[in-house]
């Protein structure tokens, strides 16, 4: 029998309007992350003709999800002369603006493409770990005593969120199954995949990997998440265990490698992203060695620069309020906080795509502002997603103290990482 809530999905009327606007056309998906395969996976379920993926990231590009090519978007002229009628669909959760921009640009009328997010009413970020086993000092968790980590979601509790959502609202992309905690330390997230998987809902699962549990890995390939990133630092310990501080890079590549065995062994195809965050201390034969064994075990490679969380800290930072401890962090960073700031300035402008987007439930039902705030008075909005609807929430999100700071300095687009060729000529600079 089918779930009630994967009925209730495939009878919305925004599951409809969005099948009758495709209408039976080819499909390329603008978005090869989770947004993107979240499309794969209804795409899939209603039988659609994907074509393939596209995405800016060139450490994506020239490779395969799901046996889908993923090209750079230079490439959607040739692929519109490929596809009679292409459609693109565009599956980000936060860049829609850029990307609305260039294909009016590159020609592509407002009938070529859609917005996946307008038949979405939200993307849902679940955390279901409240503990995290590192200490990295970019991160929040950095900051804390560990008595503010108290816990995990109850597969009961995750049961009813998920059927709560599916009854509030039309479609849902993927769920996210962290934020500040480490998923695999959940000992029943295999179940939690299961049950998404169950009710028509992709997942997406992303870790340090610095977790040393062999059981836990194979209960994971065999649910099968939709896509599986591991966040690394580097390759040797001495530079690794600074900036993933706690953590074992030897028991991470020990991981890696299991994971590709168990890969192989269950049939599984879900993509593994690798993705490298870019310090002072990592760019040279540590970042090398890394993309040779992303190489090796047929595993995405990405990199990203690194740069200093929650918001609040930030803020005090933009109000001359700096720790010692952001200070230190400082010393490690290719592109320091004020220079992310700047280059990222031509899109300050731009809505708030935490705000307008995400949903952020807590491993304990709560709900919080945004998933990049963590530690003010502001953040927690709900201290029960159950019993608090989601129009409430989106509500209770609007005219934050918190949100007008952080959008007068033109946090979001910092945390995004937007005009990423501005980021790598600031690097370039630093390290000429």
């Amino acid at each position: 029998m089918m779930p009630k809530g994967l009925k209730n999905i495939m009878n919305n009327i925004a599951v409809q309007n969005l099948l009758d606007i495709i209408n039976n056309r080819p499909v390329v998906i603008w978005g090869a992350r989770m947004t993107g395969i979240g499309f794969h996976h209804f795409a899939k379920r209603y039988n659609l003709n994907a074509v393939g993926f596209v995405d800016s990231d060139p450490s994506l590009t020239g490779g395969k999800i799901y046996d889908l090519k993923v090209d750079l978007p230079s490439q959607l002229s040739f692929l519109k002369s490929q596809y009679r009628n292409l459609l693109v669909i565009i599956a980000v959760s936060t860049k829609e603006d850029e990307i609305n921009n260039l294909l009016n640009k590159n020609g592509f009328s407002s009938k070529d493409y859609i917005n996946y997010k307008d038949y979405c009413e939200g993307f849902f970020t679940i955390d279901i770990s409240g503990i995290c086993n590192l200490k990295c000092p970019s991160c929040a968790n950095s900051l804390l005593p560990a008595e503010c980590h108290k816990g995990f979601m109850s597969l009961e509790d995750f049961k009813n969120i998920t059927r709560k959502i599916l009854d509030e609202v039309g479609l849902i992309s993927h769920f996210c199954l962290y934020n500040w905690g480490e998923p695999l330390l959940h000992p029943q997230i295999d179940l939690f995949i299961d049950y998404a998987h169950q009710m028509g809902i992709a997942v997406a699962v992303s870790t340090n990997f610095s977790v040393d549990s062999t059981e836990q890995l194979h209960k994971l390939v065999k649910s099968s998440p939709d896509i599986f990133k591991i966040s690394v630092s580097g390759y040797y310990p001495d530079v690794y265990e600074v900036t993933h501080t706690g953590g074992n890079i030897d028991l991470v590549k020990s991981n890696m490698y299991r994971l590709k065995y168990y890969r192989e062994r269950y049939h599984s195809s879900f993509p593994v992203e690798v993705n490298y965050h870019l310090y002072n201390n990592n760019i040279g034969i540590d970042l090398t060695k890394m993309k040779e064994l992303c190489k090796e075990l047929d595993f995405l490679f990405s990199t990203c620069y690194a740069n200093v969380a929650p918001i609040e800290r930030i803020i005090k930072y933009c109000q001359g309020n700096i720790d010692e401890k952001t200070k230190e962090l400082s010393k490690l960073l290719l592109v320091d906080i004020k220079n992310g700031l700047e280059v990222t300035k031509p899109f300050h402008h731009l809505p708030c795509r935490f705000l307008d987007n995400q949903i952020n439930i807590n491993w304990d039902r709560s709900v919080s502002l945004c998933c990049a705030s963590y530690d003010s008075a502001d953040v927690i909005i709900s201290v029960d997603f159950l019993k608090t609807s989601l129009k409430e929430i989106k509500m209770l999100k609007r005219n934050r103290s918190l949100c007008k700071i952080c959008m007068a300095y033109g946090i979001p687009q910092y945390i995004l990482g937007v005009n990423r060729p501005a980021w790598d000529k600031v690097a370039n600079q630093k390290n000429k």
